[in-house]
């Protein structure tokens, strides 16, 4: 089966939360603070996305074929401009990153 591992930075203005991770708008698992996650996935396309809150990352839209392994790393994004990304910049307050 396809796999999906996310590795999700540790920050201090996050640390005490869970990030859900979804694909295709459905919710697969939660990561917390530092964590390194895997997820099985049916092959195909779909679309990748990590939420807190009313904040999601950018999507990202993946073909992964059976026995496939893709990685990605999550982070948050400065502390200092969290005005503007929890309103305006909401659908990025996050970063999703694949890894090659």
């Amino acid at each position: 089966m396809a796999k999906i591992i996310i590795n999700r930075t540790s920050e201090y203005s996050n640390k005490l939360r869970s990030i859900g991770i979804y694909l295709d708008d459905k919710k697969i698992g939660d990561i917390a603070d530092g964590e390194s996650k895997e997820f099985e996935v049916e092959q195909g396309e779909h679309r990748l996305r990590a939420k807190i809150d009313w904040c999601r990352s950018n999507p990202i839209d993946l073909k992964i074929n059976s026995d496939e392994t893709l990685r990605f790393n999550l982070s948050g994004r400065n502390p200092f401009l969290a005005l503007f990304y929890i309103t305006f910049g909401k659908d990025h307050y996050l970063e999703l990153i694949p890894i090659k």
